[in-house]
């Protein structure tokens, strides 16, 4: 909740978040310019053929969202960094198996394209989750990034962002 001169506002984090992302990583796309964060420890991560076979398609686009991977032998891969704007609660093989299972259920039901579709299952994996607690520092830095959006007012679903509530509207509820 923030206070505007008119009233308040009702932000959804998690898709306030998502938005974030979603915007950041697909400029990382365009610019071919994501930032990684470097394993301490390289992870090998063994895959089906066809999640392979995926994986070195999208390569070009994945090293480009801050992913660091390379091939290691038949059908495996080593991650050795991960993009920087995803925090540690997720180890970087889960965080790119998350990717490959969001990247195909996206192609077969929304059918959208390939950088859409990796920016927007990135973002859904990598985002705060509803319920987790934040300083109000990370609210004030989640609104003004929210803010800096293109379309700060619409969820990746089409939902709202951000629900408005007027000075007006507050009287008519308590009927005063």
């Amino acid at each position: 909740i923030s206070q505007i001169k008119s009233g308040f506002i009702l932000i959804d984090q998690q898709a306030a978040h998502d938005r974030i992302l979603y915007e950041g990583f697909l400029q990382q796309l365009e610019n071919r310019q994501g930032a990684s964060q470097q394993s301490l420890f390289p992870q090998t991560l063994s895959l089906a053929a066809a999640d392979f076979e995926l994986v070195k398609e999208l390569l070009p686009d994945i090293q480009a969202l801050g992913f660091q991977i390379r091939e290691f032998g038949k059908n495996t891969l080593i991650v050795e960094g991960i993009p920087a704007d995803i925090g540690a609660n997720i180890s970087e093989v889960e965080m790119l198996e998350r990717l490959i299972e969001g990247f195909k259920n996206n192609f077969t039901l929304l059918k959208l394209d390939k950088r859409d579709n990796l920016a927007r299952t990135l973002a859904r994996n990598a985002a705060i989750k509803t319920g987790a607690t934040l300083s109000q520092e990370e609210m004030n830095n989640l609104i003004d990034q929210l803010f800096g959006c293109q379309m700060p007012n619409v969820s990746l679903s089409g939902k709202p962002v951000i629900i408005t509530f007027t000075l007006e509207e507050l009287i008519q509820k308590f009927e005063k």
